[in-house]
C-alpha cells in the first residue's frame, strides 16, 4: 500500500482528506470501534430506554388525547431507577472501552499514513498493549477534566455575576440599551471562552492517548505533549476549527437517527431496536471523529515537529 503524501494540509484539506480515508477504509475503521463498543452500548442503552419507556408512553397518550385528564401515576413511578443507574454504569464502563476503540482508530489511520494496510486486529492488538497506561491516562484525565470543570464554570459564575453586578452599580443616567448590550455580549463572550477551552482540553487529552499508544511515552509526558499541541498560540484557534467541524459531522449523523428513534420509541416494545440503531450510530460517529482528530494530529507533528522528514529518513 503506498503511503500518503507526508505534507502540511490546509483545513479543508484536512477536512477532505479525514472524509476521504474514512470512505476508503470504511469497514476496518467502523469495524475497529464496533467490537469494542457495541454490545455494551447496545446494552446500556437498552437499559436507559426500558427504565423511562412507562414515561414515553404516557407522554404518547397526551399527545393522542390532548383534552384527557392527566395521568393519576406521578412521574417518578413511570421511570425505574435501578435500571436508569445500571444504564448510566453501562454506558461509564463503555466510555472507558471507548479509550481503546477511539486509539485503534488512531493505529490504523496511522497505518495508512505509513503505507501498511490497516487491520481491526492490528489495530486492537497495539492499543490493548498499552492498557495500563491507557487506564492511567483516562482516570488522570477524569480528575483532571472534573477539576478543570468546576474551575471553569467557578470563573463563568463569578464573570456573569460579576458583569450582572456592574450592570447594577450604573448609575441610572448610564443604563442605556448599549452599555445593557455591551454587558450581554461580555457575558456570551465568556461563556463561548469557556465551552472553547474546554472543547480544547478535550482534544489535548485525545492527542496524549494517540501519544502513549502510537509514540509509547509515558502518561506525565503523553499529556504534558497533548496539552503543548493543542494549547499555544499558533494553534489553538486551528485545532478549535477541527474540533467544530468534527462534532458538527457526528451532531449531524445522530440528529439524522434520532428523528427515527424517537419515532420508534412511541411503539411499545422498540427498545431493543432503538438501542441497537442508537449504538450502531455512535460507532459510526466515533470512528470518523477520531479519524479527524488522528489527521489533525499527524498534521500538528508534521508542521511544528517535522515528522515527514522523519518518516522520509526512515524509509532510507
Amino acid at each position: 500500500m503506498k503511503p500518503l503524501a507526508l505534507r502540511p494540509l490546509g483545513l479543508g484539506e484536512i477536512v477532505d482528506r479525514a472524509l476521504t480515508l474514512y470512505l476508503r477504509n470504511f469497514a476496518t475503521l467502523t469495524g475497529t470501534v464496533l467490537v469494542v463498543i457495541f454490545i455494551p452500548m447496545s446494552i446500556g442503552q437498552f437499559f436507559l430506554l426500558d427504565a423511562q419507556s412507562g414515561e414515553f408512553q404516557t407522554f404518547f397518550r397526551i399527545l393522542q388525547h390532548p383534552g384527557a385528564a392527566p395521568p393519576a401515576t406521578p412521574l417518578a413511578d413511570m421511570i425505574s431507577f435501578p435500571e436508569l443507574m445500571l444504564g448510566y454504569l453501562t454506558l461509564f464502563f463503555t466510555a472507558v472501552l471507548g479509550l481503546f476503540a477511539n486509539n485503534a482508530v488512531a493505529v490504523n489511520v496511522a497505518a495508512v499514513y505509513t503505507g501498511r494496510v490497516p487491520s481491526v486486529s492490528a489495530g486492537l492488538r497495539a492499543t490493548f498493549r498499552r492498557w495500563g497506561a491507557l487506564l492511567g491516562l483516562f482516570f488522570l484525565g477524569l480528575l483532571i477534566a472534573l477539576s478543570a470543570y468546576v474551575l471553569l464554570f467557578a470563573m463563568l459564575f463569578a464573570g456573569i455575576f460579576g458583569i450582572v453586578g456592574a450592570a447594577a452599580a450604573l448609575p441610572a443616567a448610564m443604563r442605556s440599551w448599549p452599555m445593557i448590550t455591551l454587558l450581554v455580549l461580555c457575558g456570551i463572550v465568556l461563556f463561548l471562552a469557556v465551552v472553547a477551552i474546554a472543547l480544547l482540553l478535550v482534544l489535548a487529552f485525545t492527542f496524549a492517548g494517540y501519544a502513549v499508544v502510537i509514540e509509547g511515552r509515558s502518561v506525565i509526558d503523553a499529556i504534558g505533549s497533548g496539552l503543548s499541541r493543542v494549547f499555544n498560540r499558533k494553534e489553538w484557534g486551528r485545532a478549535l476549527v477541527v474540533l467544530i467541524v468534527a462534532l458538527l459531522i457526528g451532531l449531524g449523523v445522530s440528529m439524522v437517527s434520532g428523528t427515527v428513534e424517537l419515532l420508534l420509541l412511541f411503539v411499545p416494545g422498540t427498545q431493543s431496536i432503538v438501542a441497537i440503531l442508537s449504538a450502531i450510530v455512535a460507532v459510526a460517529a466515533a470512528a470518523v471523529q477520531t479519524v479527524f482528530y488522528a489527521v489533525y494530529y499527524y498534521d500538528v507533528r508534521i508542521r511544528r515537529e517535522g515528522f515527514d522528514l522523519e518518516m522520509a529518513l526512515q524509509r532510507l
